[in-house]
């Protein structure tokens, strides 16, 4: 495990963090795509207009160019879609982060410092769903510095601040596509307790292609004084 240093949010880290939060949204992006790609409803889609333009066309070239065009098309919804979120999570939360974690009750930010440079990030708040949870969000590490236990490090920093802070339980969300994420909170501790859908841009879209969002909860031990002396 890399020896790095976990310290609290301060003003200088401003850039840096938003960097390494967009950083590791932009990398999801290709699996966020792939995932898109492989739904029914997109494969059956493709395969209807390969079908039609070839069946209208009498040509092999009319529709490979034709479902080339609808995948190139996807990809550049699932990145404008990306991005959005990226945008408008530096324009919540992250606009002000003394504001939204160190200024506020029960919430906390957090970089780790490696060789000198900030590395990595993670973050906490209330849950919005269960006061009584604590939630850790945020967390992110440079793709350089990953594989070094930074990750578990800054996720052991928020179980032990919810437990300084009086809560029995943490949770967060992840998507399917982060599946080191899913490794790292499961050898936490953490267990997988709910599966819903991202909010998509429309209702419509919503219907049709389905991102799953978990959530995970970890439930911190009671120490059990034994009268030991």
């Amino acid at each position: 495990m890399a020896s790095c240093k976990v310290r609290r949010y301060e003003d200088s880290d401003y850039e840096t963090v938003r960097n390494i939060f967009t950083a590791g949204m932009t990398e999801l992006q290709p699996s966020v795509f792939v995932t898109f790609l492989k739904q029914p409803i997109c494969l059956l889609g493709l395969m209807s207009a390969f079908c039609i333009l070839l069946l209208s066309s009498k040509s092999f070239l009319l529709p490979v160019l034709g479902v080339t065009l609808l995948v190139a098309l996807l990809r550049y919804w699932t990145v404008g879609a990306s991005n959005r979120y990226i945008t408008d999570c530096l324009n919540s939360d992250l606009m002000d982060i003394q504001r939204s974690y160190m200024k506020s009750e029960n919430s906390c930010f957090w970089v780790a410092e490696l060789d000198g440079c900030c590395v990595g990030m993670v973050a906490c708040h209330p849950d919005r769903e269960t006061v009584e949870y604590l939630e850790l969000g945020r967390m992110s590490v440079l793709a350089a510095y990953r594989g070094k236990g930074i990750a578990k490090v800054l996720c052991r920093t928020v179980i032990d601040f919810a437990r300084q802070s009086g809560y029995n339980t943490v949770v967060l969300k992840t998507s399917e596509v982060q599946v080191a994420a899913h490794r790292l909170y499961e050898g936490v501790g953490f267990k997988k307790v709910k599966e819903t859908s991202f909010p998509l841009p429309s209702s419509f879209v919503n219907s049709l292609l389905k991102f799953k969002i978990y959530r995970y909860r970890y439930d911190i031990p009671t120490v059990v004084d034994d009268g030991c002396k």
